[in-house]
């Protein structure tokens, strides 16, 4: 994986979490869902952008996320400790996903959207978010349908974080 940490800046320490999918999804992540939408996983059908299994969300008139939580208890409570998250998601046609952070407290840490063009499995990631000392941050990725213009589905895989400070 690769991610751009800002430069001319020294980081003492580094957290990496990563997740592809691969070990049981279906008691690692969870998800929601509204009107139409809907999430889950594909096991071993060939479309994953690596390993065997990956992730999906569609929606119409609705919308779905899938959110995975990362140990984050080590990242220090010091000025500058932040993290980055990216994901990989394939879409049949140009799409936005929103990405969020969330602490264990339910308060929104970071929310952003980002287009994918379509095609093939692109690389999206979040701007750098601050951490407070969280134990754990909840990454979700959100799929908004499109009011029914036309079937909205993304499938999504590796999941990377890296926090520094």
């Amino acid at each position: 994986m690769t991610f751009a940490v800002s430069s001319g800046t020294a980081h003492a320490s580094t957290l990496y979490f990563e997740d592809g999918f691969e070990n049981d999804p279906m008691k690692t992540w969870e998800w929601d869902m509204e009107g139409d939408g809907s999430a889950g996983f594909e096991f071993n059908a060939g479309m994953a952008r690596t390993g065997a299994n990956n992730g999906w969300l569609t929606g119409k008139r609705g919308g779905a996320s899938e959110k995975k939580w990362v140990y984050t208890a080590s990242v220090p409570w010091v000025s500058g400790a932040g993290c980055v998250a990216q994901i990989w998601v394939d879409a049949p046609y140009r799409t936005s996903v929103v990405l969020e952070m969330w602490t264990p407290k339910g308060g929104l840490r970071y929310s952003g959207v980002r287009t994918v063009n379509g095609g093939n499995y692109e690389r999206v990631y979040t701007d750098r978010w601050p951490m407070f000392g969280e134990s754990d941050m909840q990454f979700r990725i959100v799929l908004h349908g499109t009011n029914g213009a036309s079937e909205d589905w993304v499938r999504l895989d590796d999941l990377a974080v890296l926090c520094s400070w």
